[in-house]
């Protein structure tokens, strides 16, 4: 009897029906939609993850980078006249000060740097180099055309709710002032003994899934609000 039911199977031609062809296609469908599924989503983790840590660590390299230039903040020396405070302007998103950094000689001659964010909110450090003026002198002034440009860190979130502003400006007591669009006035930047930077990087303007947040207050100690008072 078995020997008979083999060769009839041996013997069948018929192939598979069209219904088990199409249950077939279906669970090769459904396989191929699971896969495909798990496919793009390991795809997204791994790209999000690797947004996070550039993100990270241009932000990282950001704020040091920043931390540098405010702490070397120092008033600019004039002739027969008061110092320049070191904050020459100081908004929002956008500080300008003097500082002895980045020396290319002995000369130890100051620079003005500005921290600020482009069109595309990159936060971008320009210098102008320093002009003895008379020569000899020690005093300086400061070329118009800029001497360098570099992009410090890249996309710069922009300021929505609690979420604080690039730069904050901080008395020597821990008070915190409020910054008008239009800046600080000379009197109020004479004061400032800190700058506290919120720098929340992410991977474009209205792109928030990978975005780093770096909070940091970098004191000035080079400046006389350091010195003198209480």
């Amino acid at each position: 009897m078995m020997g008979v039911i083999r060769r009839r199977l041996m013997c069948d031609d018929r192939g598979i029906s069209l219904s088990e062809l199409l249950v077939a296609m279906l669970l090769l469908g459904i396989v191929g939609v699971i896969v495909s599924g798990l496919y793009a989503s390991t795809m997204r983790t791994v790209t999000q993850t690797r947004m996070l840590s550039t993100n990270a660590r241009e932000s990282s390299n950001g704020m040091n980078e920043v931390s540098r230039v405010i702490r070397a903040a120092t008033e600019n020396p004039v002739s027969g006249a008061a110092n320049q405070p070191a904050l020459e302007q100081a908004l929002n998103e956008s500080v300008t000060l003097y500082a002895y950094i980045n020396l290319t000689s002995s000369a130890e001659l100051p620079v003005k740097i500005r921290l600020s964010l482009d069109s595309s909110r990159r936060l971008i450090e320009t210098q102008w180099p320093a002009v003895e003026f008379p020569a000899g002198s020690g005093f300086f002034t400061f070329s118009p055309t800029s001497s360098s440009t570099k992009i410090m860190a890249g996309t710069i979130a922009p300021q929505t709710g609690t979420r604080p502003y690039l730069f904050t400006y901080v008395l020597k007591d821990g008070t915190e002032l409020t910054t008008p669009s239009t800046g600080l006035t000379a009197a109020q930047r004479e004061t400032v003994a800190a700058i506290t930077v919120t720098m929340t990087l992410q991977g474009s303007a209205t792109d928030t899934r990978s975005a780093v947040t770096l909070r940091n207050t970098v004191g000035m100690p080079n400046l006389p609000v350091f010195r003198t008072g209480p």
